[in-house]
């Protein structure tokens, strides 16, 4: 680019800046920005529209998160659940209700840390919205632990080394890591690294937490693909499916009355042990959708949590499960 043209780009940034500054921030109409700056309408809006294809505009829309309270009274009272949060899902995609979930998530465990509480924390893109939503109201000399295998694929982000970390240092306390896969080839591997000092300490920590924090997996393509990129496909998902897998936690299968399955899966995941998730004194599970409704209900049912968090939708489909289920009898 020649100094001259450089030069022009520059004043043409300066102009949209100008137009954009007026428009948005000091709300001119674009009648009155083009009689300030001595242009038309047309040319005004012309301009807007250069700053907002250029990124000098960046708009973003932000869904109220609304919570809906009856709803949050009516699980906690049927399931026996010490509490739930229930988000408005509106006509929000999947990840703005994940977004949504994360918030209401991350203001629930802040109420909730202390002093040297340790928190034990799976992976999974709830849980990592939840800590990208922490703003720590204090600092906490926490523990967090991370409760079951790295995934090792797909975004780093959402996987527990640093969920873990992130958490820690939202709060400014200490994490451990278990260093070891989510899931290996045979039970006597399984077995092998479960003796492995660094992993067996992790895990020891992870069922002394004072705090779980993890999601609810369900059997779907939309729902499992990032726990288990990598390690099942099509004709696993579908052998659980048919074999009356509902969902996973501490990435162990159950079915829908929260019975662990007897499979060969279950046997080689490395990890905290699901049923340990009753040793813990707050469980907090966060999932939302009505595609993981059978998913939540055995989790409920099988009593691996204390506090969900998800949406309106999941949360209807849960009580209308139980209700079909009641009039059965």
């Amino acid at each position: 680019m020649t100094i001259e043209k450089e030069h022009m780009s520059r004043e043409s940034n300066k102009t949209l800046m100008q137009v954009a500054r007026l428009y948005y921030i000091e709300q001119l109409t674009q009648t009155q920005i083009g009689e300030r700056l001595n242009t038309s309408r047309s040319t005004v809006s012309r301009l807007l529209q250069e700053a907002r294809d250029g990124g000098i505009v960046k708009i973003t829309i932000t869904y109220p998160w609304e919570r809906d309270e009856e709803l949050e009274q009516v699980l906690t009272k049927t399931f026996s659940l010490r509490d739930a949060r229930v988000l408005v899902a509106y006509d929000q995609d999947s990840d703005e209700v994940r977004r949504g979930m994360g918030q209401l998530a991350a203001n629930y465990l802040d109420r909730t840390v202390r002093d040297n509480m340790i928190v034990a924390v799976s992976n999974g893109r709830s849980i990592a919205s939840t800590i990208e939503h922490l703003k720590p109201s204090h600092q906490v000399k926490l523990t967090a632990v991370q409760m079951i295998g790295a995934l090792g694929s797909g975004n780093p982000f959402t996987d527990g080394p640093d969920i873990v970390r992130n958490l820690a240092q939202a709060y400014g306390g200490q994490y451990r890591y278990m260093h070891a896969p989510l899931l290996v080839e045979d039970v006597r591997t399984r077995e092998y690294l479960l003796q492995e000092p660094m992993v067996r300490e992790t895990l020891t920590l992870a069922q002394q937490a004072d705090i779980a924090l993890l999601g609810i997996g369900a059997l779907s393509d939309e729902t499992s693909g990032m726990i288990w990129l990598g390690y099942l496909d099509a004709n696993d998902i579908r052998y659980l499916k048919e074999n009356g897998a509902a969902g996973h936690m501490c990435a162990q299968h159950f079915d829908i009355q929260g019975r662990v399955m007897d499979i060969d899966l279950n046997r080689r995941t490395i990890g905290m042990d699901i049923n340990a998730l009753k040793g813990i004194d707050t469980v907090i599970a966060i999932a939302g959708g009505e595609v993981k409704g059978n998913a939540i209900l055995g989790a409920i049912r099988g009593g691996y949590l204390d506090v969900l968090i998800t949406d309106d939708k999941a949360a209807q489909k849960v009580l209308a499960l139980e209700a079909a289920k009641n009039t059965l009898r």
